[in-house]
């Protein structure tokens, strides 16, 4: 046999006109395949190929001869239809495993892929970069076909051994892009890829300077779909001036109660019979009509034994939850334990879930439960709406969320139902959700004259989004914001810390007293349900960078206002209950002649003593010199300046306001947040710099205030007003438990 490569060097072939030799067509049940075959002189019938490109017929795969050859600077695209659609694109692909004499230089290798009407592209190559293994593995990237460092999608599949391999990308009309390698899924979220379907294929060569990598492509094989029904990203933030206006939860009556016009529990024929009752968009249906009431922050009660027959929206389970709404944390679970919109009845205090599966970590499918539902007094329900795929929704403070997207919560709001033996008075607090006791306290009990009457500043917030941020029940048992309602709740720890700062500092103004009523309710609340999971058995929130601040607060918040000592003195009572603030602060001798430190990314553990590094330094850091420090300290200085320092300022301001520091029982937060704001850091940051190279010179991450101007202006103006010295941080204190936490360190 002759053998021969047919060159075609810059040959540019329009597509009208094509000849049917070139491929295989099979039409069948609305789609058209197509069987594409380089085995001859009209092989290329059709594309439009630029530089060295030619059908070899030296290369033969599995006893076929033939294959298209792209040397270095060459390309080949074919126009399949006008209009994109989806569909479904196989090559087989010759990687030779050559490799640049820099791998970690910019450089393009041999692409293949998907090409969008608007010159839109997916391809799937070899692209070397610096922060890329491309002598090693494959990277995906979507780009407008220029920038092909755009947007890239590390696979995680090795180029090895040299040879053959199928790839498989196929543009699924509800779901989107799908990327298998020789038949095996690559689990690899392509949402971001920005294609809304194909018209057509391409093949690039290598690109980079200098001797290139030349790619061979064997058979094609296509098939072209309908149009695609992708889900539309859609941007909302529940949480502007619009959203609050059209709140009703924002515009109820709240009555001011006190033992002077304490009400009376309504008897029960004085309560409606319902047939269903609704909040933050969730319907819960009774197999019978009920009496219900609402507790005075607006949450409902049923007087029971009820039966729940229909949550609106509807619980979805295994194959009801659309193709096109699976998230890579649904497709990484069976089919039979995925779930969306869901809800448990009686949630443990303890860090599992089962409200979505989407949720990362916590997901406990042996917790779902379905309809109907049996309730009886002492239960609740806590039922929610998922995150719909492409819903970017603003969390409260900062942050965007998406389901899917890194570490979001695929939870977008909840709800509770209480289930009451008897009426409770129409001031009661709804009952933590997880006490299953319910323990009743009543607004006309709280202590108001214990909130002092701080001169607000003329930056104050609007206080009715601070009534908006902790309207809604903050039921996040779990941990890291995998499973917090995004419309509920703050979703990462600062922000917690901003959150229940500011709220309680917003408390201790001289607003009026109708102003702060509705604030006051529901941060209570946040607090009796804090509070409750602590008493039914939860660790704590632990710290983890940023992660574990902002529950303490509410909780001695509550106990003060209540007159509940458990709560108030929530440390003592449980001693062994994780709160991020106080495992991230100790006394200590530290490297700039600070008497109090930060104890790094992961703290003191609460329970052992024990520094924790977490096999990564991330432990106790600050008694030792920059110049010692490695990554794991490093990173401990940095979440010191991002995400944790800042958000405590206000909640240390607020304690200290209303002279709560012993109900507290942790000295060293207070002194902390004293040194921060009254060390000068600027020679510090330099020291760091050049010991590290790392560069803390930011206005975010200076030494000396908060990230809101609000709590910036009431430290200023208060902070010096205090009994409580200011220089606490420069004076020596007990520091054994820092340092058997250094000698300890795990």
């Amino acid at each position: 046999m002759c053998k021969r490569i047919l060159k075609l060097g810059r040959l540019a072939v329009a597509i009208a006109g094509l000849s049917a030799s070139f491929w295989s067509r099979a039409e069948t049940a609305g789609t058209d395949v197509r069987n594409l075959h380089f085995d001859g002189s009209d092989a290329l019938a059709g594309w439009a190929t630029t530089g060295n490109v030619a059908v070899d017929l030296t290369k033969d795969r599995d006893g076929r001869a033939g294959a298209l050859k792209i040397a270095p600077g060459g390309a080949a695209r074919l126009k399949l239809r006008a209009g994109d659609g989806s569909g479904r694109a196989d090559f087989w692909v010759y990687d030779d495993g050559t490799r640049p004499d820099n791998p970690k230089a910019g450089r393009a290798g041999p692409r293949w892929g998907l090409v969008q009407s608007d010159g839109r592209v997916f391809a799937v190559g070899i692209l070397y970069a610096s922060y890329l293994g491309g002598s090693e593995g494959y990277t995906a990237t979507a780009s407008d076909g220029k920038d092909w460092f755009d947007q890239l999608f590390w696979l995680g599949s090795n180029r090895a051994p040299a040879g053959w391999h199928q790839w498989t990308i196929d543009f699924d009309p509800e779901t989107g892009l799908h990327l298998r390698r020789d038949g095996k899924e690559l689990h690899i979220d392509l949402d971001k890829a920005g294609l809304q379907g194909f018209s057509g294929i391409a093949i690039w060569g290598d690109s980079g300077p200098g001797a290139g990598q030349t790619v061979w492509v064997s058979d094609v094989a296509v098939t072209l779909g309908g149009p695609a029904n992708l889900v539309k990203t859609v941007e909302a933030d529940p949480y502007d001036a619009k959203a609050l206006a059209a709140d009703p939860s924002l515009h109820r009556p709240v009555t001011i109660y006190t033992t002077n016009n304490a009400p009376p529990a309504p008897r029960l024929e004085d309560l409606p019979w319902k047939s269903s009752v609704s909040q933050y968009g969730i319907t819960w249906t009774f197999a019978q009509p009920a009496r219900v009431g609402q507790f005075v922050n607006g949450d409902w009660y049923v007087v029971g034994p009820v039966t729940i027959q229909a949550i609106n929206p509807r619980p979805l389970y295994d194959a009801e939850i659309p193709r096109r709404e699976l998230d890579p944390m649904d497709l990484e679970r069976p089919e039979a334990r995925r779930v969306r919109n869901g809800f448990m009845l009686n949630p443990p205090a303890a860090m599992k879930v089962a409200y979505d599966s989407g949720v990362r970590n916590w997901f406990d499918p042996a917790l779902i439960q379905k309809l109907p539902v049996a309730m009886k007094p002492g239960d609740s329900l806590v039922a929610t709406i998922s995150m719909a795929k492409g819903l970017v929704l603003h969390a409260q403070l900062r942050n965007k969320i998406e389901r899917g997207e890194d570490d979001s919560s695929p939870i977008r709001t909840a709800a509770v139902l209480t289930c009451a033996a008897v009426p409770p008075p129409p001031d009661a607090f709804r009952p933590a959700f997880c006490d299953r006791t319910q323990k009743l306290y009543l607004a006309r009990n709280l202590r108001r004259d214990a909130l002092p009457a701080a001169a607000a500043t003329k930056s104050i917030p609007n206080v009715e989004l601070y009534v908006r941020f902790t309207q809604r029940p903050w039921v996040g048992t779990c941990f890291f914001g995998f499973e917090e309602p995004v419309e509920n709740m703050p979703q990462y720890g600062l922000e917690y810390g901003r959150v229940a700062g500011i709220s309680a500092l917003l408390l201790c103004t001289d607003l009026k007293p109708e102003q702060k009523e509705p604030l006051l309710l529901n941060y209570v609340q946040v607090g009796i349900d804090l509070g409750g999971m602590i008493r039914a058995g939860h660790p704590g929130w632990t710290c983890w960078g940023g992660h574990g601040s902002g529950r303490k607060l509410p909780i001695v918040f509550a106990g003060l206002l209540l007159g509940d000592d458990q709560l108030a003195h929530i440390n003592e009572s449980f001693p062994k209950a994780s709160f991020g603030e106080d495992e991230q602060t100790a006394y200590g001798d530290g490297w700039t002649g600070a008497k109090v430190v930060f104890t790094g990314h992961s703290g003191i553990d609460v329970v052992t003593g024990a520094g924790r590094s977490r096999g990564s330094g991330w432990g106790p850091y600050e008694h030792t010199p920059p110049s010692t420090w490695k990554d794991g300290q490093n990173t401990s200085e940095s979440y010191r300046r991002c995400c944790t320092s800042v958000g405590w300022v206000a909640q240390a301001l607020a304690l200290r306001l209303m002279r709560a520091e012993k109900a507290w029982h942790h000295d060293a937060l207070f002194d902390y947040v004293d040194r921060w704001m009254f060390e000068n850091d600027a020679g510090f940051v330099k020291t760091i710099k050049t010991a590290t190279g790392r560069d803390h010179d930011h206005d975010w991450s200076r030494q000396g205030q908060a990230w809101d101007a609000f709590v910036n202006e009431m430290w200023a103006r208060h902070r010096p007003t205090l009994a409580a010295p200011t220089n606490g941080w420069q004076q020596a204190h007990d520091d054994s438990y820092y340092r058997t936490a250094v000698e300890t360190l795990k």
